[in-house]
């Protein structure tokens, strides 16, 4: 019997992670460590994220050039979503708490932890702005502290912990899946993982780290259960957008030109990485033998800046969308105030390693690739999953989709 103690099982990943695990396994029982808030206790928490996972994963993927209509009626089809439900939530128990405020030594008492011989640590603050209280660092770095006091106090025969491919920083060209050179950071985020990287490498306990990149919709339908950092760049366009169309008289579903500069060196390189590979390619490595190695879970097939610009104009029906840099205007600075976060990302210029993915799990995992259809599906997805009261944008989508 493996039994685990996971953090961070309400995020993204870790949701993704303790769904498909423990659907394959029978021979897994998970305690997880959330916390509760003024409106759930930790297990509903747990609960709410996996419900909503499992309907995810069971919902059919949507083809490409799917009907508009048949999107914005899509529910959840599977057979046995609330079977499946109960059997993964019979795995799992609850602890309230907070990786940055738990006591290891009185958390080793805890009953539930009897046995545990395996951590996942997923747990983090994926804030990429400033840091000026230090919330970031004090969750990323000494939450990774205390979770690995404790694993020793378990005497845990193997430590998993969730990285980012960006503790590369600001260095170019070729980032292995070693150790990571100490360059200069974008954010405290990236300082504050890259840290706690060292903390789990000097601790003495066998460990696997995972390295995901920028995460996305999945491949086939570009779907995802909760979207992330890069999405708040489409977000923002379209309301950039809607507001031009107000004050000029304009209909937005004409194509407009907004003026929008991304004050940044266009890359060749982004890597956007499917959700559904996180979850296939994380669970997949987690059950090979930890021998303290570390994975770029980001893919082989990086996009550009100007395929996400001409994916985001087709979507949106948009002009005037430049990556470019330049001496900076009234313009990007406000685009700076508002997405300023996430420009490093869009002129990076690392190619990520991949040899240890394709050791562990052959060519095959790696045989997917987004490109400029890919990245418009996503987009179309996006508005149609969580804007679905935003006609103007629902309307082009349909038009595209019937020519």
């Amino acid at each position: 019997m493996t039994k685990i103690f996971l953090t961070g099982i309400t995020g993204l990943v870790g949701g993704a992670f303790a769904t498909a695990l423990l659907k394959e396994r029978k021979d897994v029982k998970i305690v997880a460590l959330t916390r509760s808030n003024s409106a759930r206790t930790a297990r509903q928490r747990v609960e709410e994220v996996i419900e909503a996972q499992c309907k995810f994963d069971g919902c059919a993927e949507m083809p490409l050039e799917v009907r508009v209509e048949d999107v914005l009626e899509a529910k959840c089809k599977s057979e046995g979503c609330p079977e499946t439900f109960s059997k993964i939530m019979a795995a799992i128990e609850v602890i309230d708490g907070d990786v940055a405020d738990l006591n290891p030594e009185e958390l080793a008492k805890n009953p539930l932890l009897k046995d545990v011989n395996v951590v996942f640590h997923c747990a983090a603050d994926v804030n990429l702005g400033k840091d000026p209280e230090g919330k970031t660092f004090n969750i990323n770095f000494h939450g990774t502290e205390n979770v690995l006091a404790l694993a020793k106090l378990l005497k845990v025969k193997e430590f998993h912990y969730v990285s980012t491919a960006y503790v590369a920083g600001r260095s170019s060209g070729l980032a292995m899946e070693g150790i990571p050179p100490n360059a200069e950071f974008n954010n405290p985020y990236e300082e504050s993982k890259y840290k706690a990287e060292l903390l789990v490498r000097n601790s003495g306990i066998p460990f696997s780290i995972y390295r995901p990149s920028i995460i996305t919709g999945r491949v086939e339908d570009g779907r995802i259960r909760r979207p992330l950092a890069f999405y708040r760049i489409i977000e923002f366009l379209s309301k950039l957008k809607k507001n031009q169309c107000f004050k000029q008289g304009i209909d937005p579903r004409e194509w407009v030109d907004i003026h929008a500069h991304f004050n940044a060196i266009p890359s060749e390189r982004v890597y956007f990485v499917p959700i559904d590979y996180v979850q296939s390619a994380i669970t997949a490595l987690f059950q090979k033998p930890v021998c303290n190695k570390t994975y770029h879970i980001t893919g082989d097939s990086p996009v550009t800046t100007e395929m996400i610009d001409r994916a985001v104009c087709r979507t949106l029906r948009l002009k005037g969308v430049e990556v470019k840099r330049r001496e900076i205007t009234e313009g990007d600075e406000m685009i700076g105030r508002f997405l300023g976060d996430l420009l490093p990302y869009f002129a990076s210029d690392i190619i990520f390693d991949q040899t240890n993915v394709r050791e562990a799990l052959g060519e095959k995992a790696l045989d997917w690739e987004l490109g400029e259809k890919g990245l418009t599906v996503m987009m179309r997805s996006f508005f149609l999953d969580f804007f679905p009261d935003v006609d103007w944008i629902h309307d082009i989508i349909k038009e595209d989709s019937k020519a």
